[in-house]
């Protein structure tokens, strides 16, 4: 019989290879994933090499030895059929023994020297021993079944771990809600692990070497997962990997009812730790617990639709489903967070009333505090975003710091908070608050758009190339996002390129398209001037064309007045274009109009820099305090 270690290293039966470090059966070229349980009847299996494995024995190695029905067994054996195409009679791989058990027909082969070499993690004096393959029964009686495959234990080697977005396996688009809800409670409960960094990837990265992906994360190791519903039943399977070796360090599962899904998540979290750093007394608890999965799941549907919210109708939506959970759980503080927070968004996504979506989310995060404490601190970046709103910069910027210093953090609150700090001039300040926000959320298209637009302004192309391009590879396709690159490719020469992107931004903002040609002739010959501002009053005229960029083109085309015309639309509308622009170089002309200094004191930013003692630069406004 296969020895555990040939076992772990990986076998052949028949046509297929068993990969077990990665939880996948292989056969020219295509790739199967069996559920966790499933692969681990094809390891008992195994281990007899033809023997017989009787009905006792696996529910003893697989269900922990409790009282199991024929059914589940039944389904497992199906399933491990159809993965390896042994659908028909005689079967070629798992033949039946009548009333005694299961045997494999084709014998276990152990794959040659150099596969398993490819496969085995490497083991480093300090690691502690390789777990043997042994199912592990789980300590709590709400799991229905906790295992380890194989672990190798390297203490105090990892820093930073980066989760990938977890794979539904069930081939229902309706449990896609349920399995990023469990990945992104996993990431919660890892940020309970002291002087560790989690870092939650938004898009997958498949056909990426593991090396090349922990690289761009900025992680020492990389978990990826994938999800399997059955009915109530849930499986879960991952793999640590490691990222500067590109070296298995585990593969585990778990399965349980979805009801007890915090449980899971815990549980998985605890082996997760496990696998980074050996056994540990420590207690991992998440953050977020609703009184009950009704109300849980409501919440999860209500994320979902939330991160989806540029779609038609999901942010109204995931508002719905926010408020179907506070009438579920009252006292789930989390819920009147993201509910605040998709109010906020309204009026940015849907043009709704900004003051009334303002009164709506401060209203709600305060009913959640007086019900659930724990959110206090979190709740200062509703605040902070209410009072930026206002202009009351001194407000923001002291709600902005208690939300990014509490112990629950979002990475838009640094995102906000880079906004605000960008409003006032603060340009290399606002630059470090998103690349703060950057290192907790790396593949936010948000985020990195951020940061690509605050090097701009702060005059670093290649950086800011860089985070266009990362922001594009992750799905950014706002307005502003592209007329800032516009910008960028207008500013390195690159006028054809700047033109296409502007045509681009306009048909996704709705506008107008008319006043395009003619600036961009004004841009390239300044005889074209009158016509390129007739063409953007036109335009104004008829609600064409944001107030942003009717700002910037008047600027650089030298229509100063028109331009300080647009600007003070800010004294009594409120933030009708992102006041960085008034601090990025292209402006620097109207900064010397003789009403630019009214327009700062009007806006509140002059009470601002006095109260932080800040300097003008010519490149951003520098502060001695705060």
């Amino acid at each position: 019989m296969p020895t555990e270690e040939e076992l772990r290293q990986g076998f052949r039966i028949g046509d297929w290879e068993v990969l077990p470090l990665r939880g996948v059966l292989r056969r020219d070229g295509l790739e199967e994933k069996p559920e966790p349980r499933v692969f681990g009847v094809l390891i008992a299996l195994a281990r007899r090499d033809g023997d017989l494995v009787t009905r006792d024995e696996l529910v003893d190695e697989l269900w922990d030895g409790r009282p199991t029905s024929d059914e589940p067994i039944n389904r497992c054996l199906s399933q491990l059929r159809r993965h390896l195409g042994d659908k028909s009679r005689p079967h070629r791989y798992v033949e039946t023994l009548t009333r005694r058990g299961y045997r494999l027909v084709q014998p276990v082969e152990p794959l040659e020297t150099e596969e398993e070499e490819a496969q085995a993690p490497a083991e480093t004096a300090a690691a502690a021993p390789a777990a043997r393959w042994k199912p592990v029964g789980a300590a709590l009686a709400v799991v229905a079944l906790a295992w380890l495959v194989w672990t190798v234990w390297p203490p105090g080697e990892f820093r930073s771990i980066g989760v990938m977005p977890f794979e539904n396996t069930s081939q229902d688009p309706a449990n896609n809600y349920l399995v990023a809800g469990f990945k992104d409670e996993l990431v919660n409960t890892l940020h309970n692990i002291p002087d560790f960094s989690v870092k939650s990837s938004r898009v997958g990265h498949s056909g990426e070497e593991v090396t090349a992906i922990a690289s761009s994360l900025g992680v020492d190791a990389v978990l990826s997962g994938r999800v399997h519903r059955v009915g109530d039943e849930l499986q879960i399977f991952y793999t640590v990997e490691d990222g500067r070796t590109g070296d298995v360090v585990a593969t585990a599962g778990i399965d349980g009812p979805v009801s007890e899904i915090f449980q899971l998540q815990e549980d998985l979290a605890r082996m997760v730790r496990r696998d980074l750093f050996g056994k540990s007394s420590q207690q991992l608890i998440s953050r977020t617990r609703p009184a009950n999965f009704g109300a849980y799941d409501r919440y999860m549907r209500g994320l979902y639709a939330l991160d989806r919210r540029q779609d038609s109708s999901s942010l109204e939506e995931a508002i719905e489903l926010f408020r179907e959970t506070i009438r579920l759980d009252e006292n789930f503080g989390p819920a009147y967070l993201m509910l605040a927070n998709a109010y906020l968004l309204l009026a940015t996504y849907r043009d709704a009333p900004a003051d009334e979506m303002s009164e709506a989310a401060i209203a709600t995060v305060e009913e959640g505090m007086s019900v659930d404490e724990s959110i206090r601190d979190a709740a200062n970046a509703i605040f902070g975003f209410v009072y930026h709103q206002q202009m009351q910069w001194l407000k923001a910027e002291e709600a902005y710091r208690a939300a990014t210093t509490s112990d629950v953090v979002d990475p838009n609150a640094f995102n906000w908070y880079s906004r605000m700090l960008a409003s006032v001039g603060r340009l290399d300040a606002s630059l470090e608050q998103a690349l703060i926000a950057l290192e907790m959320d790396p593949t936010s298209a948000v985020i990195n758009s951020r940061v690509a637009l605050a090097y701009l302004w702060l005059g670093d192309t290649r950086k800011s190339e860089e985070f266009f391009e990362r922001a594009k590879k992750f799905g950014a396709s706002g307005p502003t996002h592209m007329m800032g690159y516009a910008l960028f490719l207008f500013r390195e020469g690159r006028s054809d390129d700047a033109y296409d992107i502007s045509r681009d931004a306009a048909q996704v903002a709705g506008g107008s398209e008319a006043w395009i040609d003619p600036v961009f002739a004004a841009l390239g010959d300044a005889s074209h001037r009158d016509t390129a501002l007739a063409a953007v009053d036109e335009a104004v005229s008829q609600d064409g064309i944001s107030r942003q960029i009717e700002f910037i083109v008047r600027t650089v085309l030298g229509d100063l007045d028109g331009a300080m015309g647009v600007a003070r639309l800010l004294e009594s509308e409120g933030e009708v274009f992102e006041m960085d622009l008034l601090f990025i170089p292209e402006v620097e002309p109207l900064r010397e109009h003789p009403d630019f200094g009214k327009l700062l004191d009007a806006l509140g930013v002059s009470d601002y820099w006095r109260a932080r003692d800040c300097t003008w630069t010519g490149a951003g406004a520098v502060c001695e305090s705060g």
